[in-house]
């Protein structure tokens, strides 16, 4: 039996939303930043989503290289847009959260906030240029490259006041349990947006297919 993401993706989405409120609900504060943690953590559930999303987008991408399946070009995308919009999720919460501790909202000087930026704008480019051209084989190309130069710029990226690995480096088993328990429905909620978006583009509804007609291998 086959499932049908267009009626399970609210429900799943409300599923992942509530399950991750609920560890920031029931997550201890912390004995520095207090309750801000949660935003914090928040933050870094949502970064590592969106760098997951654009790693597997690259590998869906390599897939349909190879294979020149077309579900493997539809979950390229759409990993590559729900990746994307994860990303940049995740800058928008870590503002509230530098401001709360660093002062300012946007930490201009660090360089992970450069590389954060670079990365949202390069990717938006790439959806928006992949969706004009409408070809399954750019898309692949594009996503494959951006994955790649995604991993390359995050490994390069150092740090000056930003931790490298604030929760893993954590020395509270408790915090570091808590943050895995919020990373998994975070990461599923990404997943989930991409097995819509992958659906969508997949089998677009009759009014938008002289859009994707065009479309090729």
């Amino acid at each position: 039996m086959k499932l049908d993401i267009r009626r399970l993706f609210w429900p799943l989405s409300a599923l992942c939303t509530a399950l991750a409120l609920i560890v920031l609900a029931v997550m201890p504060a912390e004995k520095t930043l207090g309750q801000v943690i949660k935003i914090v953590y928040l933050h870094g559930a949502l970064s590592r989503a969106g760098l997951v999303g654009l790693v597997a987008a690259g590998a869906a991408a390599l897939v349909f290289l190879v294979t020149r399946r077309p579900a493997a070009s539809a979950w390229a995308e759409g990993l590559l847009i729900s990746g994307w919009a994860f990303w940049t999720a995740h800058f928008v919460v870590s503002m509230p959260a530098t401001r709360l501790t660093w002062g300012p909202w946007i930490a201009w000087g660090e360089p992970r906030v450069t590389m954060t930026l670079q990365i949202i704008g390069a990717g938006l480019i790439v959806i928006l240029v992949t969706r004009l051209i409408g070809s399954r084989l750019f898309t692949a190309a594009a996503a494959l490259l951006l994955a790649v130069a995604v991993v390359f710029v995050a490994g390069q990226t150092g740090v000056i006041r930003h931790p490298l690995d604030p929760i893993g480096g954590s020395p509270s088993a408790t915090l570091r349990l808590v943050y895995l328990l919020l990373l998994l429905p975070v990461i599923a909620g990404m997943f989930v947006l991409a097995w819509r978006l992958s659906a969508a583009i997949a089998a677009p509804p009759a009014t938008a297919s002289h859009r994707r007609a065009g479309r090729t291998a």
